[in-house]
């Protein structure tokens, strides 16, 4: 893929400064609390080191940089201590003191955090991001207990973890050969292409092990790693890090026919509602109801003012059938609907019985569509595959870039990311048409919540309803001109042969479509 919209050139205006640090063989971008684009003698080596801090519900916490500084020794030695205050909904909860070091070939990073009030966790530690680039390379995983084992970074995206009972890694980009050495924890990895995130992804804790984790005020973690790389003569070149092994038709490449553009359904309080004329026309409007809940009628009816005469995509949410059959019947006498689906409130996919129901009524009425999956990420797809071995139907997932990182480079990352995620799920989908989306800057439901789902008891969608009333669901910066470009890629970056349907985020309000040129004129020409 080579359009410049779909590589990472968006600028936004919230982004977080940046510092290059170069010493000897090394470069690093110092990106707050990150230490991203470890390249050695030019070679990108590493996507980034973090250290993480992660909640109950799985909520990444917001990392503030109180303090920096830099001490240099000669041409070939540079220490860096970055003092860190991570907060969740703006309470903090952990201090940290991130020491890097950078010693001829070596690079190592020690943490030392403390809680800094009672709180529970499902994970804290190292993050280590490796380029997706090196999907298909060799590597050798040391474990804590046991001999070393040869694997291979994943080509296609894994639904599992590649990698587990990890105390360090070898393996050769191009030229360079790496050695990382992880200490503090167990570690294990996942292909976080599965969120189109751009990396392989080491973490601490296992996820085998109990969680949450209640921690007392004053809790100490200490975790480090240590990363080795040498510049050997010969052997092939390092892969280009705009490219991936999976890259297929461009941006460019003409898709006949081209996808259906939709929108999600506005869930904003209705006081905000703008007229008729300043809304997209001709759009099919997704919504979805959950079954069950007291406002089901006025979120349908809230969706068919916002499609404005064109047909709805009609996705319930609920784990019994006979409760389905009867929406079903229900919401086709209101108005057209271009197609049906159901997925599980706590699974988010369609379940046997769901997509039994389903086919019933298609079978039941001529012409209607019915479409089973995941409304959760391409992950829930890739993971449950095997229950859709009776399925002839269309498939579905979502797309959001912010599940584990808001930084505004994860976000531009992702687009890349999306084309390889959607030739993923082709070839999962064997000759199935796909609908990807919604298509969401930030996640519109915490799919992977261990808390117990929010009770509806309003009628009404007065004050609104779903990712209205969830916490972080609205980025800031969604009606800027830079997430208009963004939009815009991510759309030809999922536009191949099999998408259908492309949903892009709601019909208005804040977390709205932005009204730019290409995304807006998108629907014009292509809705």
């Amino acid at each position: 893929m080579t359009d410049d919209v779909v590589r990472d050139d968006v600028t936004w205006d919230d982004a977080v400064a940046e510092d290059v640090l170069v010493v000897g063989p090394w470069q690093v971008t110092l990106r707050g609390a990150e230490v991203a684009d470890v390249r050695h003698d030019g070679v990108l080596v590493l996507r980034g080191v973090r250290f993480v801090t992660r909640d109950h519900d799985w909520r990444t916490a917001d990392d503030t940089v109180t303090g920096r500084t830099v001490t240099t020794t000669g041409t070939t030695d540079v220490r860096v201590r970055t003092e860190v205050v991570s907060a969740i909904d703006d309470a903090a909860v952990l201090r940290s003191v991130i020491d890097l070091a950078l010693t001829g070939d070596t690079l190592r990073v020690d943490v030392t955090a403390t809680t800094a009030a009672p709180f529970r966790r499902n994970r804290i530690g190292l993050v280590v991001l490796h380029p997706p680039t090196l999907a298909g390379t060799p590597v050798t995983i040391r474990h804590p207990a046991s001999p070393p084992t040869d694997h291979a970074f994943p080509l296609w995206i894994a639904p599992h973890q590649p990698a587990t009972d990890v105390a360090g890694y070898t393996w050769t980009t191009g030229r360079t050969a790496c050695t990382l050495d992880l200490s503090g924890d167990v570690f294990e990895m996942e292909d976080q292409r599965n969120w189109t995130d751009a990396s392989f992804k080491t973490y601490s804790t296992p996820l085998a092990e109990p969680f949450p984790v209640a921690l007392d005020a004053g809790t100490v973690i200490r975790q480090a790693l240590t990363l080795a790389a040498v510049r050997r003569p010969g052997g092939a070149p390092s892969p280009d890090p705009d490219r991936t092994p999976l890259d297929g038709p461009g941006p460019t490449t003409v898709v006949t026919p081209p996808p259906t553009l939709q929108l999600l359904a506005s869930s904003a309080p209705a006081a905000g509602r703008p007229d008729d004329d300043d809304l997209p026309g001709g759009a099919p409007i997704l919504v979805e109801p959950a079954l069950g809940d007291p406002d089901v009628a006025a979120v349908l009816a809230a969706a068919r003012r916002d499609a404005r005469g064109a047909p709805l995509d009609v996705r319930f949410v609920t784990d019994d059938p006979d409760l389905l059959r009867r929406a079903i019947d229900d919401v086709l006498a209101t108005g057209p609907v271009v197609r049906i689906g159901a997925f599980d409130p706590s699974s988010h996919v369609t379940t046997g019985p769901l997509q039994r129901a389903l086919r019933d009524a298609a079978a039941a009425r001529t012409g209607l569509e019915v479409v089973a999956g995941t409304r959760a990420h391409f992950t829930e797809l890739n993971r449950t595959i095997d229950r859709f071995v009776d399925w002839d139907g269309p498939l579905t997932f979502s797309v959001t870039p912010q599940m584990h990182d808001r930084s505004r480079a994860q976000v531009t990352e992702s687009v890349r990311m999306q084309r390889w995620v959607v030739m993923s799920a082709s070839r999962l989908a064997a000759g199935r048409p796909l609908h990807v989306g919604p298509v969401t800057l930030r996640p519109r439901f915490n799919a992977v919540a261990t808390s117990p789902r929010r009770v509806v008891t309003d009628a009404s969608v007065e004050t609104g309803y779903g990712p209205q009333l969830v916490p972080d669901a609205t980025d800031p910066q969604q009606h800027s001109a830079a997430a208009a470009a963004w939009f815009a890629a991510a759309v030809q970056a999922l536009t191949v042969p099999g998408v259908a349907s492309i949903t892009l985020a709601e019909a208005w309000g804040p977390r709205g479509t932005p009204r730019r040129k290409g995304v807006g004129g998108a629907f014009r020409s292509r809705g």
